[in-house]
């Protein structure tokens, strides 16, 4: 799809904004299918449904009741998170998956906010 959308691009460059936002998937795209974040495409769907939860301040039984999922399966799915992601935490996690466009970098404070903040 991204090849077919890129062909256009070369017949009529002159598309506005979609010429920007097809530079900034294809981005995505290459820093989620390179060596660095070839984990990110072998993430599954239940994955995906849990990892916006884990940028959440809610614990692993509170996600599994939104989910409607065990408070185990929860602990298993975010695991094989952190394992795909190569991840020791949580919040690393979090960082890289932000990285690669998987969840948006709103949802964590800018470091400096951090870092003067305390």
């Amino acid at each position: 799809m991204l090849t077919e959308t890129e062909s256009v691009i070369e017949l009529r460059p002159d598309l506005g904004v979609l010429v920007a936002e097809l530079r900034e998937l294809g981005d995505r795209v290459q820093a989620s299918s390179g060596s660095g974040g070839a984990w990110a495409m072998s993430l599954t769907g239940a994955e995906l449904r849990l990892l916006p939860y884990l940028a959440t301040h809610l614990t692993f039984p509170e996600i599994g009741t939104r989910l409607f999922i065990s408070r185990n399966t929860v602990k298993t799915e975010a695991i094989s998170i952190y394992r795909k992601l190569s991840a020791a935490s949580r919040s690393e996690a979090i960082e890289r998956a932000i990285d690669v466009g998987l969840l948006e970098s709103t949802i964590l404070p800018p470091r400096e906010d951090l870092i003067r903040g305390g």
